[in-house]
């Protein structure tokens, strides 16, 4: 499930009480955190404990989401494969419609998971910035420079951090009005930890990851998190790209 990403360390009784729900998920809904606790053989506090690492207020709040995204998941091709959506063997007409399949999964998976109040703040920040520097490299650079791109259109103009790696001079002379943001699906700290931990001392931050429980959290201004799908790290296929596009815009 969405709600419990695989990057979180769970005890191995949240883990009994996430299998539980996993497997009955139909039989959430008239459920109380007792009615769980006893079914998954942990306690009330186990469950109270996964709720708040899992980012919900408590039970209800869990209870909710859950339901949620159970609901949204009609809606969801699940033979879709993130990580390998088609094979070397597949027609074409099949890599055509896994491709289609994908994208519109991910869409779907964000436009359920998107925080809008971040989107809001992030907004803020950048319109109240007097300079804006984005960084990002390889695939999600690219990304990064399309979304410039667009903000160009409307009279926007953050610069590139990145180009001709002029990324550690940059950061150096970044001034308190400014803003620093930082788009890495999870490599951040080999990609940016110098450059965080330089930001963060003299201007606000901004770090779009897929990875919620970062060591930088508490060092950044903002941190906005997108959905992993992939089973496999070191692949990303372009529906990564897709959910980091979006964001963005």
């Amino acid at each position: 499930m969405q709600l419990f990403p695989k990057n979180i360390k769970y005890t191995n009784t949240e883990k009994d009480v996430i299998h539980y729900i996993e497997h009955h998920i139909n039989d959430i809904d008239n459920l109380t955190i007792t009615d769980l606790a006893k079914e998954s053989h942990t306690s009330n506090a186990t469950i109270i404990r996964l709720s708040h690492k899992v980012n919900c207020n408590g039970f209800k709040d869990l209870k909710v989401k859950i339901i949620k995204e159970r609901e949204n998941n009609h809606y969801l091709d699940n033979n879709v494969d993130f990580s390998f959506p088609f094979s070397p063997i597949d027609d074409p007409a099949t890599i055509k419609n896994s491709i289609a399949n994908l994208y519109l999964n991910s869409m779907t998976v964000l436009r359920d998971q998107i925080d809008t109040s971040k989107i809001m703040k992030a907004a803020e920040m950048i319109m109240d910035s007097n300079r804006v520097f984005m960084f990002g490299v390889g695939d999600t650079g690219i990304t990064v420079k399309s979304f410039i791109n667009k903000v160009n259109k409307l009279n926007i103009f953050p610069i590139f951090a990145n180009e001709n790696g002029e990324e550690d001079h940059i950061v150096r002379r970044v001034r308190p009005n400014d803003l620093a943001v930082f788009t890495s699906y999870e490599n951040y700290e080999r990609e940016f930890g110098y450059e965080i931990n330089e930001a963060q001392q003299h201007c606000q931050t901004i770090l779009i990851t897929s990875k919620p429980n970062t060591i930088y959290k508490d060092k950044v201004d903002l941190l906005i998190t997108i959905p992993s799908e992939e089973k496999r790290r070191k692949l990303r296929p372009s529906s990564l790209n897709l959910r980091l596009n979006m964001y963005l815009i």
